[in-house]
């Protein structure tokens, strides 16, 4: 009897906090929830394809690549042509976009730390989580413009290289 009283109280404490674990992991799980339309093609150099290498991702979040083809809504949603979404991991990422056609292209990259969707900017707009752009232009005043990271593809796509830049400590 005495083992009785002592085993239950326990066990409820132990399920309970199992049951705490398992349901933040899958809120955890619900937040990167990456919709089918976002998943990134297989990279494949036969293939018509932007093939993005990321560098400088650290751990967490969500990793953002968009694809932009106007320079009048560069950086802006309805600019965008196509928004692939991966699980950030430390490391450097490759991410692989089919095309349709060649052409003139930008892409932007941004983690989502905390997986809301939305890129965090400060008072004047400038990111406060990590982000890049194709050629990796310098970061002026203003936003950048779609000619300083603007690339053009061939028939197979086109290899680039984006370096994460880390926001500035608040």
């Amino acid at each position: 009897m005495k083992h009785r009283l002592f085993w239950e109280p326990l066990s409820q404490v132990l399920f309970i906090c199992l049951l705490i674990v398992f349901s933040a992991h899958s809120h955890a799980a619900e937040s990167l929830a990456i919709k089918p339309h976002e998943q990134p093609d297989t990279c494949n150099p036969n293939v018509p394809q932007i093939r993005v290498t990321i560098n400088g991702v650290g751990s967490g979040g969500v990793l953002n690549v968009e694809l932009y083809d106007n320079p009048d809504y560069f950086l802006f949603k309805k600019g965008r042509v196509l928004k692939i979404r991966v699980p950030a991991l430390e490391t450097q990422q490759k991410v692989c976009m089919d095309l349709t056609q060649p052409g003139t292209y930008a892409v932007a990259v941004y983690q989502d730390l905390d997986s809301n969707r939305k890129l965090k900017k400060q008072w004047n707009q400038l990111p406060l989580e990590p982000f890049g752009l194709s050629n990796n232009p310098e970061q002026h005043f203003g936003f950048p413009r779609f000619r300083d990271s603007a690339f053009t593809t061939g028939r197979l796509g086109a290899d680039i290289a984006i370096d994460l830049k880390q926001p500035p400590d608040p």
